[in-house]
């Protein structure tokens, strides 16, 4: 992605903006469902389709759709990561959040967190996050090893210029009868529209 359209807000991209950040998992639902769970209704829209329209409300079917202009701009691509320097396992390696916790002490007291546990590593907090992975990019690691949020699958967070995708066959385009693509939207409730 041009630097010009990195957001920048993602759990482990760099603070200081000097290196990009490529986010995959190893597996095709776990890809999409991180890249689509954020269409899915919020539970403030819920509530107040409820108000609205009654506790049977099926209005809520249309808050989250996947259009063809976005499936014809995604694809699932296999590849696997090459990388200069160690992974960081954050949700394996108990002794790195340790070191991490010690080293970050203050940030995390200020953020009322008592210890670096996983759940914090998959914190909405990306002060904390974003501060660790600048700290382990500066430590010589290309990228870090996390559990998904949403089905706790692996996840990679590729530090650009540590770490590359190599392509292992070719890419997926996704269309309506994808099958990940229709059981990943039935999961999260999303419509595929034509």
């Amino acid at each position: 992605m041009p630097w010009a359209l990195c957001g920048w807000q993602h759990r482990w991209d760099d603070p200081q903006r000097e290196y990009r950040t490529l986010y995959a998992a190893r597996q095709p639902e776990t890809c999409l469902r991180e890249v689509l769970a954020d269409l899915r209704p919020s539970t403030k829209v819920l509530a107040e389709l409820e108000e609205l329209f009654g506790p049977d409300a099926h209005a809520a079917r249309d808050a989250g759709v996947v259009t063809r202009e976005w499936r014809e701009a995604h694809r699932l691509c296999p590849a696997w990561a090459d990388g200069d320097g160690p992974l960081a396992d954050l949700d394996g390696d108990l002794a790195l959040r340790r070191r991490l916790e010690a080293r970050h002490a203050r940030l995390l007291a200020d953020r009322g967190m008592d210890h670096l546990d996983v759940a914090e590593v998959r914190s909405k907090d990306r002060v904390v996050t974003q501060t660790l992975g600048r700290d382990l990019h500066g430590r010589g690691y290309c990228g870090v090893v996390f559990g998904s949020h949403l089905d706790d699958r692996p996840c990679l967070a590729l530090f650009e210029g540590r770490a590359v995708l190599r392509p292992r066959g070719a890419p997926r385009q996704l269309g309506s009868g994808t099958p990940e693509l229709g059981a990943v939207c039935d999961e999260l409730g999303l419509r595929l529209a034509d």
